[in-house]
């Protein structure tokens, strides 16, 4: 499991003072407001105030105290500590701990999921399957209950039934 999780995207400079312009890649924004340090490329910053400016949120952060200093850092990501992102309901899973891990079924290696895309209704893993068992080079699959039979985060393995039909049918 990672000990860091990107949070958001360093856009640019928020006025003059150094403040930070951060696009959120986080489920909920509002969680920035518990955040008392942050990380940009392994280097921890004292938050010192935040703000949001539309979809935007404008740090201002210890060390950081003009606009060239904060313009210096675009296109960084700022990450967290795990120890103070929120916490999950049981059963849910931070994006970060599903992504590597392997795929597996009835019939062995699957592949390992490389991306989740995000639909609304529900999450869908990209699997590279390269490697594995089908002649495909990627499967999509729904992550929900009569697809995903297990996860075990601690061996970074997936247990799946692929639903009929998502597959050709060569590949069975």
């Amino acid at each position: 499991m990672d000990e860091y999780f990107e949070v958001g995207k360093i856009v640019g400079a928020h006025g003059l003072n150094g403040e930070i312009k951060v696009y959120p890649i986080t489920h909920d924004a509002s969680n920035f407001y518990n955040f008392d340090e942050l990380f940009i490329n392994n280097r921890r910053y004292a938050v010192i105030s935040l703000k949001f400016v539309g979809q935007y949120a404008a740090f201002s952060l210890e060390g950081i105290d003009n606009r060239d200093k904060a313009e210096q850092l675009k296109g960084q990501f700022i990450s967290i500590n795990r120890n103070n992102a929120a916490p999950l309901a049981e059963g849910h899973y931070y994006m970060s701990d599903i992504i590597g891990c392997k795929v597996m079924n009835e019939k062995g290696y699957v592949g390992t999921v490389v991306d989740i895309i995000e639909t609304g209704g529900n999450d869908v893993y990209v699997i590279n399957c390269s490697d594995g068992i089908y002649s495909i080079p990627e499967l999509l699959i729904p992550a929900i209950d009569t697809v995903i039979k297990n996860i075990d985060i601690s061996a970074k393995i997936i247990t799946v039934e692929i639903p009929k039909g998502l597959l050709e049918d060569e590949c069975f």
